[in-house]
């Protein structure tokens, strides 16, 4: 009787199969995670602003804001350099792939708070397929939709 050693080749094929299988289900899992990761980075950094802003009433007597906003590279780097006096390119708030802006809230045109907004950079279908990021705000008051 003779012996063979080693692995067929239908064995070799079903082993690379189920390792195949098990990296896309490790991908997408990663990829989940590393989304949640800065989701969460996003929303200590809307509550780190939102200390700031403490900070900048009790030196300015009043909030940082504009009267409307949408969150963009401009507004994070506006934030960087009022609220947390930073320079040329030096950031304090940088979380990747999320933008951040402030904006007054005014009741009869007095500005008695700000809503921190925050929104995951939106793909180029955004506008197309309606599938654009939700935007993460957070309030004076402490009130959010995260």
């Amino acid at each position: 009787m003779l012996k063979t050693k080693g692995f067929s080749l239908v064995e070799l094929l079903v082993v690379v199969a189920i390792i195949g299988v098990l990296a896309a289900v490790g991908t997408i899992a990663y990829n989940g995670y590393v989304d949640g990761a800065r989701k969460a980075a996003a929303q200590n950094a809307m509550q780190q602003i939102a200390l700031m802003q403490t900070e900048y009433y009790s030196i300015t007597g009043g909030y940082y804001g504009v009267s409307d906003c949408s969150p963009s590279a401009t507004g994070t780097s506006e934030i960087n350099k009022k609220l947390f006096d930073t320079e040329g390119d030096e950031k304090v708030i940088d979380v990747e792939r999320y933008e951040f802006c402030v904006q007054e809230e005014k009741e009869d045109s007095l500005v008695v708070g700000f809503v921190v907004k925050a929104q995951a950079e939106a793909p180029p279908s955004c506008e197309v397929d309606d599938k654009c990021p939700k935007v993460f705000t957070l309030n004076s008051k402490g009130e959010n939709n995260f």
